[in-house]
């Protein structure tokens, strides 16, 4: 799960920093002898934490079935996408490019069941639809990852100049995406962290104590948000409901 926001981050890496060292996501170590250096992203923990303003316990709400999916251009019509016939429900969300929700009206109108772009989407095309309600429930509550960014080199002054680079682009990247899918495990566990921000919690900088040939730098930061934890059943449970009732008047005997 944890591993979605690094690889949301690494495109975004591996173009602001020079040739040279390795670009490695997750728990990482020094690199070895020789080699140009190393940059790491690590996502270390998800804290689930009271919302801004609300009380300890997560707002459950009620799940609801429907598809998610990439979305091809129509042939011949770059700017149109059409739902398929899979995708049950109305139209919920639209992503483009991943992690950034897109607003109706703004970069697309819904003509029926295809999506008229008023110019070029800047990369996939991803659609949620929402369907009947089912059995299960949406959690939601406040959510906080702490982050890590980490370079190795063989002085202080590349160690700098790899972490300004690399939280310059961590940095930006979130100011690019409005939501992070954790999970999309089958058949119904989804999680996926909404509305993010990232602050910057620290800087650190001192010979790796495992490997005292380099230099090693550590960024960290705090990214919170609201956690969306949905688990969707199948099907709700049938309920009985009264289909008739009668109402009949008895008046007592002798009047009144």
């Amino acid at each position: 799960m944890l591993g979605a926001i690094e690889n949301l981050l690494l495109p975004a890496l591996q173009a602001a920093l020079p040739a040279g060292p390795d670009l490695a996501a997750g728990p990482a170590v020094a690199p070895a002898d020789g080699s140009p250096g190393r940059v790491a992203v690590h996502a270390v923990r998800l804290n689930c934490e009271p919302r801004d303003g609300a009380d300890d316990d997560p707002v459950r709400d009620p799940a609801f079935a429907g598809w998610q999916g990439a979305l091809a251009a129509a042939p011949g019509q770059p700017l149109d996408f059409t739902l398929p016939d899979a995708a049950v429900g109305e139209l919920a969300e639209v992503h483009c490019p991943p992690g950034r929700i897109l607003a109706h009206g703004d970069a697309y109108l819904l003509d029926g069941r295809t999506l008229r772009f008023f110019r070029a989407p800047p990369g996939p095309v991803f659609a949620r639809t929402r369907g009947p309600r089912c059995a299960g429930y949406r959690e939601r509550s406040g959510g906080r990852i702490e982050l890590e960014l980490r370079a190795w080199a063989t002085t202080a002054a590349s160690v700098d100049d790899l972490l300004a680079r690399g939280l310059g682009a961590v940095l930006a990247r979130f100011e690019q995406i409005n939501v992070i899918e954790l999970a999309a495990a089958p058949p119904g566990l989804a999680a996926r962290l909404t509305k993010p921000r990232i602050g910057l919690a620290g800087i650190e900088r001192r010979l790796d104590p495992d490997a005292p040939k380099w230099v090693l730098g550590t960024a960290r930061c705090i990214v919170r948000g609201e956690l969306e934890l949905t688990l969707s059943l199948g099907a709700p449970e049938a309920e009985g409901r009264i289909a008739e009732v009668d109402v009949a008047v008895h008046l007592p005997k002798g009047g009144g």
